[in-house]
């Protein structure tokens, strides 16, 4: 019996093991490994390894994103040593798209990628600021230099007036509004979908683009335990230069504002007393680990940053849960569920009253307290309490709790299709509480305290069914598709109370005031959608391919005869590099892709009842001794409103040369948004002065590249990368009107849109000089006799930079590495408005040392005017205008680190993985000829913006909080 012979041996499967490593040898946690014959798939442990059953005949692949994916099969080996190479941004590495993954070399359309590394050598408080300057075409902008300000994310250019810009955020598959409040420590990758081709899958969410954030999920073998804290100091790059006691008084006196000076002596730089060293740290810990079957990942992390200027805090706390099982060959079951808490206390900003601006405008004649303990106040304004008393005396303070979960489940329906059902929910809770103190400021005293509790609740869910196809024929026939069903609904309650008059200081609450100094309001709405996705794939032999996508949605903001809208796209590309007249240059040229893509998108961002003809509840009437409610008509309706449509065409090319040692990708498109929603008049006969409607056409074209290299690979490493994009805006037509914004106070709006001209330009007067008789302004007038006229106002500058650009350099031998970033952009203007008020002179207030070369009888040469209190004509010269526009290009060292991780030998004396320390600067070095405190400002950029101003007023410096300057000290342990 023993001779009887064994048939079809290769047929049996085995339990193949093996170990993953990098190019450097060093295991790789989490690489993906599936056997493509079979489906099943694993996935390695902490030390790199692996097991799968399989048959000598099958092949087995093996990916990870970062990573060149690479294929193999078993054949006689029990044991397989695979070696991945680091991708480096390259054509290879997988990478996130809509609804799945993709090798970056098969993608027709446009994406930019980040992977964890870029964001883990950075120590940053909110996750745009590990995005900002690393992916062409993605511009960037933090608001303020307040650690919880928000950025404004702009996807090549903007592509609305009134409806929101900010990208589609999908987290773990769920959509989420704001990224804020994420703990950069649990991402994995980031992908940005930039085109129509590769956005249309998200229908009329996708026109300002896609940003889809992956977080870490369990792996295959030992759990591995990860502690990471840091320490950091920061300060800001240069303080307001304000008069000195001495000076102020004499302008004051110059004014014609003299007072008994003997009462006022101190000498008091309000500047000092209001900026301060900031503290941040934090402390994060995450478990990781499973087996063949389960895979978790769980991390906390807490995070407290003090700012640089006095009762500026932000508390972080995140909490992240992500679970994956396999139940059999066939089903698979995971979860993601996420609590995030954002607690903060800000500072008031971009206002005349705000904090920053009164480090200018304080008086330095007097202290913080006066004789009997209590705040000073200003010598020509006695309802005007110090800057210290406006900046503590005042709380400000958010409380946002956010949860989001989902649960999905997978079914391996045939070889090669899948099914996948996911549910999602999210629940966001935002408080806004303020307390003026009843005694110590003036504004508390005259109202006994104030209080005021804005509360908003968002819930989200969403339903989304789909059914993958994944198949190659023949070796050169790859087929993909996709169909799907989604259905979401937005419920947002939002309610706002403020109160007056509280008998006992220490409560905070709006509960303790007795008077109601407004009509309470209350909004509850509900947005519903119900949407169709279709997509299909074809590649031959790795050499042509296309790719189609149609996606349909309802979305109940919009008129009934308009609620469906319907997004096709088309991509295609050539891979030249795998044709046979191209065999002599593959040496040299490793990979040549050209691609060219066309789609439609939609944007949907705008309030749940646009459509309808609102009413306000002031219509209130009496008959008799009654008061019986009522209502008046607020708004017009339109049953046709319908989506925004933005028209994208890009054509690329990707190229590696060398061997992959340059990696080249670049892109031109052409984006136009029909359809604008814009208010246009209507006839006053109507009832009403104007109507929402579909109107308008903006247009953004540009180009943008982004080049890597590895310039030394072996011992000694140097990798650089390189990001530019360019983008050129245009209002293509808006029904003839002209829309004004960018309010500033006490002189009115200081932008404009309108046909022929880009968003972000700044409306004033053209200054000329100063008059070297009189000391006044100087404006270009269309008639000097008129005077002034509001008719001479014209395009003064323009916000939008020429183009943008980033650099990193990273450097390693043996175990030391060292990086630093570059961020930059050029050819932007900044309307500096804080200028109005620190070199006006036209109220009794502390003023810029640049007052100082003001015009005199004796200096009639100066380029600063003479002072004007009496405001002879109307704020003359002081009106918005090019005297207060700067240039606001800018380079910077955005960060630098220095890294040292413990030897291999040591780590296992201690069982440990890993250790590594390192320090950081941030905001090191900054290059510009702005003059203002920091360049990088967008009075209207923050989150809670409003969404006409964050469109068509960026650039506005208005007593906006500087960004600061950080050092870092922080470890890395991993066991």
């Amino acid at each position: 019996m023993n001779d009887i012979p064994l048939r079809n041996t290769i047929n049996i499967q085995q339990l193949v093991k093996g170990r993953v490593t990098d190019g450097d040898g060093k295991a790789l946690t989490g690489v993906t490994i599936r056997n493509i014959t079979t489906g099943k798939q694993t996935e390695t442990d902490s030390k790199g390894e692996f097991s799968i059953e399989a048959t000598p005949t099958h092949q087995l692949s093996f990916s990870s994103i970062g990573y060149e994916t690479i294929s193999s099969t078993v054949g006689s080996n029990s044991y397989l040593n695979i070696q991945l190479k680091t991708a480096n941004n390259q054509l290879e590495q997988i990478v996130v798209v809509g609804f799945g993954t993709q090798k970056k070399k098969d993608i027709t359309g446009a994406i930019a990628t980040m992977s964890t590394k870029g964001i883990e050598d950075r120590p940053v408080t909110q996750l745009a600021s590990a995005m900002e300057g690393k992916m062409a075409g993605v511009e960037i902008v933090k608001s303020s230099g307040q650690p919880q300000a928000g950025f404004s994310i702009r996807v090549r250019g903007t592509s609305t007036i009134t409806a929101g810009s900010n990208p589609l955020y999908i987290v773990d598959g769920v959509p989420t509004e704001n990224i804020s409040e994420l703990n950069p420590s649990d991402i994995q990758s980031i992908s940005v979908l930039k085109d129509a081709a590769s956005a249309a899958v998200y229908g009329s969410s996708g026109a300002n683009g896609v940003v889809l954030i992956t977080t870490k999920r369990g792996t295959n073998g030992k759990t591995q335990v990860n502690f990471e804290t840091y320490q950091g100091f920061s300060a800001i790059r240069k303080k307001p230069s304000v008069l000195n006691a001495a000076q102020y008084r004499e302008l004051m006196t110059e004014m014609g504002e003299a007072l008994d000076w003997s009462k006022y002596t101190a000498d008091t730089n309000w500047p000092d007393q209001l900026f301060r060293t900031g503290h941040s740290q934090k402390y994060q810990a995450s478990v990781r680990g499973g087996d063949e079957k389960t895979g978790f990942y769980i991390s906390g992390s807490y995070q407290k940053d003090n700012g640089t200027v006095i009762t500026n805090t932000v508390n972080k706390v995140n909490f992240k849960v992500n679970l994956d099982h396999q139940i059999n060959k066939i089903f698979k079951v995971g979860t993601s569920l996420s609590y995030n808490r954002w607690y903060d206390v800000d500072i008031t900003e971009n206002s005349r009253n705000g904090v920053i601006m009164n480090a200018y405008l304080g008086s330095p004649v007097i202290g913080i307290y006066g004789d009997k303990g209590a705040f000073t106040v200003d010598p020509f304004y006695t309802d005007l309490d110090n800057p210290v008393a406006l900046a503590t005396g005042n709380e400000h303070s958010y409380i946002n709790n956010r949860f989001t979960g989902n649960a999905f489940v997978e079914a391996n329906v045939l070889p090669g299709l899948k099914f996948k059902s996911l549910f999602g929910y999210e629940k966001f809770n935002n408080q806004y509480r303020s307390f003026v103190d009843p005694f110590r400021t003036t504004e508390g005293r005259k109202y006994k305290g104030m209080a005021t509790l804005q509360q908003q609740d968002n819930q989200y869910w969403m339903s989304e069914n789909t059914l993958n196809y994944d198949k190659t024929f023949s070796d050169k026939h790859h087929f993909t598709g996709l169909l799907g069903y989604i259905t979401t609904k937005t419920q947002t309650t939002t309610s706002n109370i403020a109160t007056q008059n509280f008998a006992n200081p220490a409560i905070h609450t709006v509960n303790g005031g007795s008077m109601i100094t407004a009509m309470p309001t209350a909004v509850d709405a509900a947005v519903s959608t119900v949407s169709g996705i279709a997509k299909i794939g074809y590649d031959y032999n790795d050499k042509y391919l296309f790719t189609a996508n149609l996606r349909a949605d309802a979305s109940s903001v919009f008129g009934p005869n308009n609620r469906w809208g319907y997004f096709p796209s088309f991509s295609a590309g050539w891979r030249l590099s795998n044709e046979d007249f191209f065999s002599s240059l593959k040496n040299t040229v490793n990979d040549l892709k050209i691609r060219a893509s066309w789609g439609k998108v939609g944007n949907s961002q705008i309030p749940a009842f646009a459509y309808l003809g609102l009413v306000d509840v002031t219509g209130s009437y009496n008959i008799g001794d009654q008061v019986v409610p009522g209502y008046t008509p607020a708004t017009l309706d339109n049953p046709n409103l319908k989506w925004e449509t933005t028209n994208q065409t890009d054509i690329g090319v990707d190229a590696s040369f060398f061997n992959s040692r340059l990696i080249f990708g670049a892109d031109y498109y052409a984006k136009r948004t029909v359809g604008l929603l814009l208010n246009s008049r209507v006839p006053y006969s109507s009832g009403y002065r104007t109507a929402l409607k579909n109107l308008g056409d903006l247009q953004n074209r540009g180009f943008e590249f982004e080049l890597s290299s590895r310039n030394f690979v072996h011992d000694f490493k140097w990798n650089t990368t390189v990001t530019f994009g360019l983008n050129r805006n245009k209002v293509l037509n808006i029904d003839g009107g002209t829309y004004y914004d960018g309010n500033i106070d006490g002189r009115g709006n200081s932008t404009i849109a309108k046909e022929g001209v880009a968003l972000g330009s700044f409306w004033g007067y053209i200054a000329k000089g100063i008059n070297p008789e009189t000391g006044d302004m100087i404006y270009q007038m269309a008639d000097p006799e008129a005077g002034l006229q509001t008719s001479d106002m014209a395009i003064i500058g323009h916000a939008t930079p020429k183009f943008s650009y980033g650099m990193t350099n990273d450097f390693s031998y043996k175990n030391f590495n060292f990086s630093f970033f570059l961020q930059g952009v050029q050819g932007n203007d900044i309307l500096n408005a804080t200028r109005i008020y620190t070199e006006g002179m036209w109220e009794p207030r502390n003023q810029s040392v640049a007052v100082l070369n003001r015009w005199t009888v004796d200096n009639k040469n100066s380029t600063m005017p003479r002072p004007d209190l009496n405001n002879t004509d109307d704020n003359y010269n002081s009106q918005i205008s090019s005297r207060f526009v700067e240039k606001g290009s800018y380079l910077r060292v955005k960060s630098m680190t220095l890294a040292y991780t413990l030897p291999k030998q040591v780590l296992e004396r201690w069982k440990l993985n890993k250790v590594r320390f390192y320090v950081t600067g941030e905001n090191l070095l900054t290059f510009t000829k702005y003059s203002g405190l920091d360049p990088e400002v967008s009075m209207y950029g923050g989150t809670n913006q409003e969404t006409v101003s964050a469109n068509m007023a960026p650039g506005i410096d208005f007593g906006t909080s500087p960004q600061a300057r950080t050092f870092i000290v922080g470890l890395n342990l991993t066991f």
